[in-house]
């Protein structure tokens, strides 16, 4: 689902009284959106946003994580990088292309 359309959604909720968080793999496009809340988990790739299949450990660590930010006080458009080594390999995310450059 298109990013933009996730925090459109994460809005909508959160004016309905329901925190929410966004787990992301692009950053920096997410922050184009400003989420209430959304972590990173440096270095995953697209698809693999709680790591690969069948690291259950590795999943529940992140979901605990995620759920962490709902009791802290975070800025709209902040994302908390958290780095993972447990996933192994690191991958960049693309960056975004700013207009005129």
């Amino acid at each position: 689902m298109c990013h933009r359309t996730v925090v459109a959604v994460q809005r909508e909720i959160e004016m309905k009284g329901i925190p929410t968080v966004l787990i992301t793999v692009s950053p920096e496009v997410s922050a184009q959106m400003r989420p209430p809340r959304a972590l990173y988990p440096k270095g995953f790739k697209i698809g693999n946003s709680l790591g690969r299949p069948n690291m259950r450990d590795l999943q529940n660590k992140i979901l605990r994580d995620a759920l962490t930010l709902l009791t802290q006080n975070t800025r709209p458009g902040e994302t908390i990088t958290i780095e993972y080594p447990e996933y192994g390999e690191q991958y960049e995310p693309p960056h975004v292309k700013k207009v005129g450059s």
